[in-house]
């Protein structure tokens, strides 16, 4: 009898390591939102948060749908790719194009914004000229607002390298979003010309390769009620 209740709680401590536990939930790691690297004043992330003219926009859509956000700036380029791959759950501020409708998911219309050619020169109409060189940022939308026979295009990583083009005389046209032009031109002390090229709808795009079916519906639910209320403001 000694020797049995001397192996009772040695038994028992091995029946409680065989004995299923409860499994215990890790916590969902955070949704990374990327957001357009290079246009601080509009949109960027400081300690975290959004900020910039843009802020409050987006600050609508997030406090709107359940998760944890995590913010990271990103360059356009690599923000695509990790869009397409799965790296990211969401990009912003995007506008809507049939190959990014590929691999994404956009937000529909949040705001719009307008973009503008940027000229040192004020040439003719732009449709009626011919190999004009045109700047912009790398995997910009750019390309679909070319005008004229045979234009040229020069890439560049960012807004300021193109405006630079431009006034080192190497590039004809830059194309950009109007609330950039005042930022690269300021201090410049000749003339130059802004002709509106289109005026775009803004919003994010939600990865397919992500993997949360709901979050691109929770979004959008968001940027409706947003939208109503940027119109009734």
């Amino acid at each position: 009898m000694e020797r049995l209740r001397s192996l009772t709680p040695l038994l028992f401590l091995a029946l409680l390591q065989m004995a299923p536990w409860p499994a215990l939930s890790a916590p969902s790691a955070p949704k990374i939102v990327a957001v357009f690297e290079g246009i601080k004043r509009e949109i960027a992330v400081d300690e975290g948060r959004l900020v910039g003219r843009f802020e409050s926009y987006y600050r609508c859509v997030f406090e709107r749908v359940d998760g944890d956000f995590q913010f990271v700036e990103m360059p356009l380029a690599q923000m695509l790719y990790q869009l397409k791959k799965g790296g990211i759950a969401v990009g912003l501020p995007l506008v809507q194009t049939s190959d990014r409708d590929e691999y994404a998911d956009f937000g529909g219309l949040l705001f719009q914004t307008e973009y503008v050619y940027l000229l040192l020169k004020d040439l003719p109409p732009l449709g009626s000229t011919e190999g004009l060189t045109y700047a912009f940022v790398r995997r910009f939308v750019g390309d679909q607002l070319l005008q004229g026979q045979n234009p040229r295009v020069i890439h560049v990583s960012h807004w300021g390298q193109a405006v630079e083009m431009l006034k080192l005389g190497r590039a004809d046209v830059v194309v950009l979003p109007w609330v950039l032009v005042d930022k690269y031109m300021d201090g410049y002390q000749g003339d130059y010309f802004e002709r509106t090229a289109a005026w775009v709808n803004l919003s994010l795009y939600v990865s397919h390769a992500h993997g949360d079916s709901q979050l691109t519906a929770s979004l959008r639910r968001a940027i409706r009620t947003c939208r109503y209320r940027n119109d009734l403001d």
